[in-house]
Protein backbone atom coordinates (compact mmCIF):
# COMPACT_ATOMS: atom_id res chain seq x y z
CA UNK A 1 0.00 0.00 0.00
CA UNK A 2 7.24 5.23 -1.66
CA UNK A 3 8.81 8.33 -2.88
CA UNK A 4 10.34 11.60 -1.68
CA UNK A 5 8.42 13.90 0.63
CA UNK A 6 7.86 14.94 4.20
CA UNK A 7 9.83 17.33 6.35
CA UNK A 8 12.91 17.33 4.12
CA UNK A 9 11.26 19.37 1.41
CA UNK A 10 9.28 21.60 3.74
CA UNK A 11 5.83 20.25 2.90
CA UNK A 12 3.19 19.81 5.54
CA UNK A 13 4.48 22.15 8.26
CA UNK A 14 1.69 24.64 7.78
CA UNK A 15 -2.05 24.22 8.33
CA UNK A 16 -3.94 22.03 5.91
CA UNK A 17 -6.25 23.49 3.34
CA UNK A 18 -9.65 21.86 3.63
CA UNK A 19 -11.55 21.13 0.43
CA UNK A 20 -15.32 21.46 0.48
CA UNK A 21 -16.91 18.04 0.20
CA UNK A 22 -19.79 17.39 -2.19
CA UNK A 23 -23.04 18.93 -0.98
CA UNK A 24 -21.45 21.17 1.70
CA UNK A 25 -21.85 24.93 1.74
CA UNK A 26 -18.92 27.32 1.39
CA UNK A 27 -19.80 28.77 4.81
CA UNK A 28 -19.23 25.39 6.48
CA UNK A 29 -16.01 24.93 4.53
CA UNK A 30 -14.65 28.35 5.59
CA UNK A 31 -15.54 27.64 9.21
CA UNK A 32 -13.65 24.35 9.08
CA UNK A 33 -10.68 26.05 7.45
CA UNK A 34 -10.57 28.70 10.19
CA UNK A 35 -10.60 26.02 12.90
CA UNK A 36 -7.79 24.17 11.11
CA UNK A 37 -5.71 27.34 10.84
CA UNK A 38 -6.10 28.10 14.53
CA UNK A 39 -5.13 24.57 15.50
CA UNK A 40 -2.11 24.63 13.20
CA UNK A 41 -0.78 27.90 14.62
CA UNK A 42 -0.94 26.47 18.14
CA UNK A 43 1.56 23.70 17.36
CA UNK A 44 5.16 24.21 16.22
CA UNK A 45 6.75 21.94 13.63
CA UNK A 46 8.60 19.18 15.43
CA UNK A 47 10.18 15.78 14.95
CA UNK A 48 9.24 12.53 16.65
CA UNK A 49 11.59 9.65 17.36
CA UNK A 50 10.94 6.66 15.11
CA UNK A 51 12.43 3.30 16.07
CA UNK A 52 12.68 0.38 13.66
CA UNK A 53 12.99 -3.31 14.46
CA UNK A 54 13.92 -5.77 11.70
CA UNK A 55 11.77 -8.82 11.01
CA UNK A 56 14.31 -11.69 10.70
CA UNK A 57 12.34 -13.63 8.11
CA UNK A 58 11.28 -10.56 6.12
CA UNK A 59 8.13 -11.60 4.32
CA UNK A 60 6.59 -8.12 3.76
CA UNK A 61 4.85 -7.16 7.04
CA UNK A 62 1.29 -6.01 6.37
CA UNK A 63 -1.40 -5.80 9.06
CA UNK A 64 -0.63 -5.21 12.76
CA UNK A 65 -2.64 -5.29 16.01
CA UNK A 66 -2.12 -5.16 19.76
CA UNK A 67 -2.40 -8.69 21.16
CA UNK A 68 -4.02 -9.80 24.43
CA UNK A 69 -0.58 -10.80 25.74
CA UNK A 70 0.93 -7.30 25.83
CA UNK A 71 2.81 -7.77 22.53
CA UNK A 72 2.14 -6.73 18.91
CA UNK A 73 1.13 -9.27 16.27
CA UNK A 74 1.51 -8.78 12.52
CA UNK A 75 0.91 -10.55 9.23
CA UNK A 76 3.64 -11.23 6.67
CA UNK A 77 1.92 -10.93 3.31
CA UNK A 78 4.66 -12.49 1.22
CA UNK A 79 5.85 -15.37 3.42
CA UNK A 80 2.43 -16.32 4.87
CA UNK A 81 3.43 -16.03 8.53
CA UNK A 82 2.05 -14.43 11.67
CA UNK A 83 4.73 -12.58 13.62
CA UNK A 84 4.96 -11.46 17.24
CA UNK A 85 7.04 -8.55 18.56
CA UNK A 86 7.41 -7.34 22.15
CA UNK A 87 7.16 -3.67 23.09
CA UNK A 88 10.93 -3.72 23.59
CA UNK A 89 11.31 -4.54 19.88
CA UNK A 90 12.15 -8.24 19.95
CA UNK A 91 10.53 -10.43 17.31
CA UNK A 92 9.94 -13.63 19.26
CA UNK A 93 8.04 -15.77 16.77
CA UNK A 94 7.01 -16.14 13.14
CA UNK A 95 4.29 -18.79 12.87
CA UNK A 96 3.61 -20.23 9.37
CA UNK A 97 0.12 -20.30 7.88
CA UNK A 98 -0.54 -22.80 5.04
CA UNK A 99 -1.46 -21.15 1.76
CA UNK A 100 -1.86 -21.94 -1.92
CA UNK A 101 1.09 -21.05 -4.11
CA UNK A 102 -1.03 -19.13 -6.59
CA UNK A 103 -2.14 -16.68 -7.66
CA UNK A 104 1.10 -15.12 -6.46
CA UNK A 105 -0.30 -11.67 -7.30
CA UNK A 106 -2.71 -11.92 -4.34
CA UNK A 107 -1.26 -11.57 -0.79
CA UNK A 108 -1.28 -14.71 1.33
CA UNK A 109 -2.29 -12.71 4.42
CA UNK A 110 -3.53 -9.16 4.93
CA UNK A 111 -5.09 -7.63 8.08
CA UNK A 112 -5.22 -8.94 11.68
CA UNK A 113 -7.21 -8.20 14.85
CA UNK A 114 -7.53 -9.53 18.39
CA UNK A 115 -10.92 -11.16 18.88
CA UNK A 116 -13.16 -11.12 21.97
CA UNK A 117 -12.04 -14.73 22.57
CA UNK A 118 -8.40 -13.68 23.05
CA UNK A 119 -7.28 -15.22 19.74
CA UNK A 120 -5.82 -13.57 16.63
CA UNK A 121 -8.14 -13.38 13.63
CA UNK A 122 -6.78 -12.50 10.19
CA UNK A 123 -7.74 -12.35 6.51
CA UNK A 124 -6.30 -14.67 3.85
CA UNK A 125 -7.01 -13.04 0.44
CA UNK A 126 -5.26 -15.70 -1.64
CA UNK A 127 -7.18 -18.61 -0.09
CA UNK A 128 -10.47 -16.71 0.40
CA UNK A 129 -10.43 -17.55 4.11
CA UNK A 130 -10.53 -16.08 7.61
CA UNK A 131 -7.90 -17.58 9.92
CA UNK A 132 -7.77 -17.95 13.70
CA UNK A 133 -4.58 -18.45 15.75
CA UNK A 134 -3.97 -18.63 19.49
CA UNK A 135 -1.23 -16.57 21.15
CA UNK A 136 0.78 -19.80 21.49
CA UNK A 137 0.91 -19.96 17.69
CA UNK A 138 -1.61 -22.74 17.18
CA UNK A 139 -3.63 -22.28 13.98
CA UNK A 140 -7.02 -23.55 15.08
CA UNK A 141 -9.13 -22.80 12.00
CA UNK A 142 -9.20 -21.44 8.47
CA UNK A 143 -12.82 -20.62 7.60
CA UNK A 144 -13.66 -20.38 3.89
CA UNK A 145 -15.74 -17.41 2.74
CA UNK A 146 -18.82 -18.78 0.88
CA UNK A 147 -18.49 -16.52 -2.19
CA UNK A 148 -15.44 -17.59 -4.25
CA UNK A 149 -12.62 -15.14 -4.93
CA UNK A 150 -13.99 -12.55 -2.49
CA UNK A 151 -10.46 -11.51 -1.45
CA UNK A 152 -11.12 -10.63 2.22
CA UNK A 153 -8.87 -7.76 3.33
CA UNK A 154 -9.70 -5.59 6.36
CA UNK A 155 -10.96 -7.09 9.62
CA UNK A 156 -12.31 -5.72 12.91
CA UNK A 157 -14.40 -6.60 15.97
CA UNK A 158 -18.00 -5.47 15.61
CA UNK A 159 -20.31 -3.97 18.25
CA UNK A 160 -22.10 -7.34 18.40
CA UNK A 161 -18.96 -9.28 19.47
CA UNK A 162 -18.54 -10.91 16.05
CA UNK A 163 -15.69 -10.46 13.59
CA UNK A 164 -16.40 -8.32 10.50
CA UNK A 165 -14.37 -8.11 7.30
CA UNK A 166 -14.43 -6.57 3.82
CA UNK A 167 -14.82 -8.61 0.62
CA UNK A 168 -12.76 -6.38 -1.67
CA UNK A 169 -13.42 -8.08 -5.01
CA UNK A 170 -17.10 -8.90 -4.56
CA UNK A 171 -18.25 -5.61 -2.99
CA UNK A 172 -19.57 -7.20 0.18
CA UNK A 173 -19.12 -6.97 3.94
CA UNK A 174 -18.69 -10.26 5.78
CA UNK A 175 -19.45 -11.31 9.36
CA UNK A 176 -18.04 -14.37 11.10
CA UNK A 177 -19.10 -15.59 14.52
CA UNK A 178 -16.53 -16.91 17.00
CA UNK A 179 -17.74 -20.41 16.10
CA UNK A 180 -16.98 -19.79 12.41
CA UNK A 181 -20.41 -19.14 10.85
CA UNK A 182 -20.01 -16.65 7.99
CA UNK A 183 -22.66 -14.31 6.56
CA UNK A 184 -22.20 -11.86 3.69
CA UNK A 185 -24.02 -8.58 3.06
CA UNK A 186 -24.07 -6.32 0.03
CA UNK A 187 -23.59 -5.01 -2.43
CA UNK A 188 -21.49 -2.20 -1.07
CA UNK A 189 -19.93 0.51 -3.17
CA UNK A 190 -16.98 -0.67 -5.26
CA UNK A 191 -13.83 -1.88 -3.51
CA UNK A 192 -14.64 -1.95 0.25
CA UNK A 193 -11.22 -1.53 1.86
CA UNK A 194 -11.08 -0.84 5.62
CA UNK A 195 -13.71 -1.16 8.34
CA UNK A 196 -14.15 0.07 11.94
CA UNK A 197 -16.81 0.03 14.66
CA UNK A 198 -18.40 3.41 15.42
CA UNK A 199 -19.98 4.94 18.55
CA UNK A 200 -23.43 4.65 16.97
CA UNK A 201 -23.48 0.84 17.21
CA UNK A 202 -22.80 0.39 13.49
CA UNK A 203 -19.72 -0.33 11.40
CA UNK A 204 -18.26 2.18 8.94
CA UNK A 205 -16.07 1.32 5.98
CA UNK A 206 -14.17 2.93 3.11
CA UNK A 207 -15.13 2.16 -0.52
CA UNK A 208 -11.98 2.83 -2.54
CA UNK A 209 -13.25 2.59 -6.09
CA UNK A 210 -16.62 4.21 -5.36
CA UNK A 211 -14.99 7.11 -3.42
CA UNK A 212 -17.57 6.76 -0.67
CA UNK A 213 -17.81 5.94 3.04
CA UNK A 214 -20.33 3.19 3.85
CA UNK A 215 -22.29 2.28 6.99
CA UNK A 216 -23.67 -1.14 7.95
CA UNK A 217 -25.66 -2.20 11.00
CA UNK A 218 -24.91 -5.39 12.98
CA UNK A 219 -28.02 -6.87 11.35
CA UNK A 220 -26.38 -6.45 7.94
CA UNK A 221 -28.36 -3.48 6.63
CA UNK A 222 -26.21 -1.11 4.56
CA UNK A 223 -27.84 2.23 5.30
CA UNK A 224 -25.62 4.85 3.65
CA UNK A 225 -22.92 5.57 1.08
CA UNK A 226 -21.55 9.07 1.78
CA UNK A 227 -19.62 10.56 -1.19
CA UNK A 228 -16.15 12.08 -0.90
CA UNK A 229 -13.96 13.61 -3.61
CA UNK A 230 -14.25 11.58 -6.81
CA UNK A 231 -11.22 9.41 -7.52
CA UNK A 232 -9.71 9.98 -4.07
CA UNK A 233 -9.75 6.25 -3.23
CA UNK A 234 -10.47 6.33 0.55
CA UNK A 235 -8.44 3.63 2.28
CA UNK A 236 -7.77 3.38 6.06
CA UNK A 237 -10.38 4.49 8.61
CA UNK A 238 -10.49 4.96 12.39
CA UNK A 239 -12.68 6.68 14.97
CA UNK A 240 -11.39 9.37 17.31
CA UNK A 241 -11.70 13.03 18.28
CA UNK A 242 -15.47 12.88 17.79
CA UNK A 243 -15.51 11.65 14.18
CA UNK A 244 -14.34 9.03 11.72
CA UNK A 245 -11.03 9.88 10.05
CA UNK A 246 -9.92 8.27 6.81
CA UNK A 247 -7.08 8.48 4.32
CA UNK A 248 -7.53 9.35 0.64
CA UNK A 249 -4.65 7.52 -1.00
CA UNK A 250 -5.11 8.91 -4.50
CA UNK A 251 -5.75 12.52 -3.44
CA UNK A 252 -3.00 12.84 -0.79
CA UNK A 253 -5.57 13.99 1.73
CA UNK A 254 -7.21 13.10 5.05
CA UNK A 255 -10.98 13.02 5.37
CA UNK A 256 -13.30 13.36 8.35
CA UNK A 257 -16.94 12.28 8.58
CA UNK A 258 -19.40 12.50 11.47
CA UNK A 259 -22.05 9.90 12.22
CA UNK A 260 -24.58 12.24 10.59
CA UNK A 261 -22.60 12.17 7.35
CA UNK A 262 -20.94 15.62 7.40
CA UNK A 263 -17.69 15.38 5.43
CA UNK A 264 -14.55 17.53 5.54
CA UNK A 265 -11.34 16.84 3.59
CA UNK A 266 -7.85 18.20 4.25
CA UNK A 267 -5.18 18.15 1.55
CA UNK A 268 -1.41 18.25 2.03
CA UNK A 269 -0.35 14.79 3.16
CA UNK A 270 2.71 13.03 1.81
CA UNK A 271 2.18 10.70 -1.12
CA UNK A 272 -0.03 7.67 -0.65
CA UNK A 273 -1.57 7.99 2.83
CA UNK A 274 -2.90 4.58 3.88
CA UNK A 275 -3.52 3.57 7.53
CA UNK A 276 -4.59 6.00 10.28
CA UNK A 277 -4.80 5.79 14.10
CA UNK A 278 -5.30 8.04 17.15
CA UNK A 279 -2.14 9.04 19.07
CA UNK A 280 -1.98 9.65 22.79
CA UNK A 281 -1.57 13.37 22.06
CA UNK A 282 -5.16 13.39 20.76
CA UNK A 283 -4.10 13.91 17.14
CA UNK A 284 -4.48 11.52 14.21
CA UNK A 285 -1.35 9.84 12.85
CA UNK A 286 -1.11 8.11 9.49
CA UNK A 287 1.30 6.21 7.27
CA UNK A 288 2.38 7.83 3.99
CA UNK A 289 3.44 4.78 2.01
CA UNK A 290 4.81 6.41 -1.12
CA UNK A 291 6.48 9.32 0.72
CA UNK A 292 8.07 6.95 3.30
CA UNK A 293 6.87 9.15 6.14
CA UNK A 294 4.50 9.19 9.12
CA UNK A 295 2.06 12.11 9.10
CA UNK A 296 0.17 13.92 11.87
CA UNK A 297 -3.09 15.88 11.68
CA UNK A 298 -4.81 17.68 14.55
CA UNK A 299 -8.47 17.21 15.41
CA UNK A 300 -8.96 20.68 13.90
CA UNK A 301 -7.73 19.48 10.51
CA UNK A 302 -4.19 20.93 10.50
CA UNK A 303 -1.55 18.64 9.00
CA UNK A 304 1.43 19.62 11.16
CA UNK A 305 4.17 17.06 10.47
CA UNK A 306 5.71 14.48 8.16
CA UNK A 307 8.26 12.34 10.03
CA UNK A 308 10.78 10.53 7.83
CA UNK A 309 11.03 6.76 8.30
CA UNK A 310 14.77 5.92 8.67
CA UNK A 311 14.81 3.05 6.16
CA UNK A 312 14.54 4.46 2.66
CA UNK A 313 11.72 3.13 0.50
CA UNK A 314 10.25 1.11 3.38
CA UNK A 315 6.60 1.70 2.39
CA UNK A 316 5.00 2.14 5.85
CA UNK A 317 1.67 0.34 5.67
CA UNK A 318 -0.64 -0.52 8.59
CA UNK A 319 -0.67 1.23 12.00
CA UNK A 320 -2.11 0.50 15.46
CA UNK A 321 -1.86 1.82 19.04
CA UNK A 322 0.41 -0.44 21.11
CA UNK A 323 0.14 -1.57 24.74
CA UNK A 324 2.92 0.92 25.60
CA UNK A 325 0.94 3.92 24.35
CA UNK A 326 3.06 4.40 21.22
CA UNK A 327 1.89 3.81 17.66
CA UNK A 328 3.35 0.79 15.87
CA UNK A 329 3.43 0.33 12.10
CA UNK A 330 4.59 -2.17 9.50
CA UNK A 331 7.14 -1.47 6.76
CA UNK A 332 6.10 -3.59 3.79
CA UNK A 333 9.21 -3.14 1.64
CA UNK A 334 11.63 -2.42 4.52
CA UNK A 335 10.76 -5.66 6.35
CA UNK A 336 10.72 -3.77 9.65
CA UNK A 337 8.26 -3.01 12.40
CA UNK A 338 8.28 0.69 13.28
CA UNK A 339 7.40 2.53 16.48
CA UNK A 340 6.64 6.24 16.92
CA UNK A 341 6.06 7.83 20.32
CA UNK A 342 3.21 10.30 20.00
CA UNK A 343 3.57 11.82 23.47
CA UNK A 344 4.11 15.62 23.15
CA UNK A 345 7.01 15.39 25.63
CA UNK A 346 9.03 13.35 23.12
CA UNK A 347 9.01 16.02 20.42
CA UNK A 348 12.30 17.79 19.59
CA UNK A 349 12.94 20.57 17.06
CA UNK A 350 13.62 19.25 13.54
CA UNK A 351 17.11 19.64 12.06
CA UNK A 352 17.51 22.41 9.46
CA UNK A 353 17.25 21.27 5.82
CA UNK A 354 20.59 20.74 4.02
CA UNK A 355 21.76 23.63 1.81
CA UNK A 356 21.03 23.35 -1.90
CA UNK A 357 24.11 23.78 -4.06
CA UNK A 358 25.04 23.07 -7.67
CA UNK A 359 27.11 19.91 -8.21
CA UNK A 360 30.80 20.45 -8.94
CA UNK A 361 32.51 18.97 -11.96
CA UNK A 362 35.37 16.61 -11.05
CA UNK A 363 36.94 14.79 -13.96
CA UNK A 364 35.23 12.74 -16.66
CA UNK A 365 31.48 12.38 -16.44
CA UNK A 366 30.19 9.12 -15.10
CA UNK A 367 27.21 7.30 -16.49
CA UNK A 368 23.98 9.05 -15.57
CA UNK A 369 21.90 5.90 -15.98
CA UNK A 370 19.99 5.58 -12.70
CA UNK A 371 18.42 2.51 -11.20
CA UNK A 372 14.85 2.94 -10.00
CA UNK A 373 13.28 1.04 -7.12
CA UNK A 374 10.13 -0.68 -8.36
CA UNK A 375 7.16 0.51 -6.25
CA UNK A 376 4.33 -1.74 -5.10
CA UNK A 377 1.59 -1.42 -7.73
CA UNK A 378 -0.17 -4.80 -7.65
CA UNK A 379 -3.97 -4.55 -7.54
CA UNK A 380 -3.86 -0.86 -8.48
CA UNK A 381 -5.55 0.51 -11.55
CA UNK A 382 -3.23 1.02 -14.51
CA UNK A 383 -3.58 4.81 -14.26
CA UNK A 384 -2.57 4.86 -10.60
CA UNK A 385 0.25 2.37 -11.22
CA UNK A 386 1.64 4.67 -13.91
CA UNK A 387 1.67 7.58 -11.43
CA UNK A 388 3.65 5.56 -8.90
CA UNK A 389 6.11 4.32 -11.52
CA UNK A 390 6.66 7.85 -12.82
CA UNK A 391 7.19 9.10 -9.25
CA UNK A 392 9.80 6.37 -8.73
CA UNK A 393 11.39 7.48 -12.06
CA UNK A 394 11.02 4.01 -13.56
CA UNK A 395 10.73 3.31 -17.27
CA UNK A 396 7.77 1.02 -17.78
CA UNK A 397 5.72 -0.86 -20.35
CA UNK A 398 2.11 -1.84 -19.64
CA UNK A 399 0.53 -4.89 -21.21
CA UNK A 400 -3.20 -5.31 -20.75
CA UNK A 401 -5.90 -3.13 -19.21
CA UNK A 402 -7.68 -2.84 -15.89
CA UNK A 403 -5.68 -3.63 -12.75
CA UNK A 404 -2.05 -4.64 -12.26
CA UNK A 405 -1.47 -8.34 -11.53
CA UNK A 406 2.35 -8.47 -11.73
CA UNK A 407 5.54 -6.53 -12.42
CA UNK A 408 8.93 -7.66 -13.59
CA UNK A 409 11.14 -7.01 -11.66
CA UNK A 410 9.05 -7.38 -8.49
CA UNK A 411 8.30 -4.54 -6.06
CA UNK A 412 11.31 -3.47 -3.99
CA UNK A 413 13.89 -4.49 -6.63
CA UNK A 414 16.19 -1.93 -8.28
CA UNK A 415 16.59 -1.90 -12.05
CA UNK A 416 17.88 0.26 -14.90
CA UNK A 417 15.73 -1.64 -17.37
CA UNK A 418 12.12 -1.11 -18.35
CA UNK A 419 9.64 -2.41 -15.76
CA UNK A 420 7.22 -4.81 -17.41
CA UNK A 421 3.70 -4.31 -16.04
CA UNK A 422 0.98 -6.89 -16.66
CA UNK A 423 -2.66 -5.87 -16.16
CA UNK A 424 -6.01 -7.62 -16.43
CA UNK A 425 -9.61 -6.56 -16.21
CA UNK A 426 -11.44 -7.65 -13.08
CA UNK A 427 -14.43 -9.85 -13.76
CA UNK A 428 -15.24 -13.42 -14.58
CA UNK A 429 -12.38 -13.64 -17.03
CA UNK A 430 -9.96 -12.76 -14.22
CA UNK A 431 -11.48 -15.25 -11.83
CA UNK A 432 -13.50 -12.81 -9.77
CA UNK A 433 -17.04 -13.62 -8.78
CA UNK A 434 -18.15 -10.14 -9.68
CA UNK A 435 -16.59 -7.28 -11.57
CA UNK A 436 -15.40 -4.35 -9.52
CA UNK A 437 -17.46 -1.45 -10.70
Amino acid sequence: MSGPGGAANGRGFGPACAKPAPGRSRRHWLLGLAIGLAAGLALPASAAAIDEFPVPGGGNPGGITAGPDGALWFTQEGSSEIGRITTSGTVTNEFPVPTNASPATVPALDQIVTGPDGALWFTQPRDNQIGRMTTSGVLTNEFTVPTPNSQPEAITVGPDGNIWFTGFLINQIGRITLSGVISEFGPTGAGPSDIVTGPDGALWFTEAFASTIGRITPAGAITNHFPVTAGSEPSGITHGAGAFWFTESNANAIGKITTSGEVAEYSGTGAGPSAIAVGRDGALWFTESEANTIGRITSGGAITNHFQVPTAGSQPSDMTPGPDGALWFTEYAGNNIGRVDTSPATFVPPPPPPPISAPRSSGPKKSTKRACKVPKVKRLSVSKAKKRLKKAKCKYRVRGRGYVVSTSPKAGKRTTKTVQVKAKKRGRAAGAARAVR
